[in-house]
């Protein structure tokens, strides 16, 4: 093989090995989320408080 070959081999191994570790990195980040005890606190609000968009202001918005 020539050196040009064996460059090319190494460079494809080393980004196939930095993407492997990303994705393993970032599974584990995943995973470490979903075990955690924190809880999100949200808040709802009654959607008949707001009042009626009518189809006029509707057309009225830009694009």
């Amino acid at each position: 093989m020539t050196y040009k070959t064996k460059s090319i081999i190494y460079f494809f191994c080393f980004v196939f090995a930095a993407t492997a570790y990303h994705i393993t990195d970032q599974y584990q980040d995943f995973q470490n989320q979903i075990s955690s005890q924190e809880v999100t606190e949200t808040s709802f609000e009654e959607t008949s408080e707001y009042d009626e968009v009518s189809e006029e202001e509707l057309a009225a918005l830009p694009e």
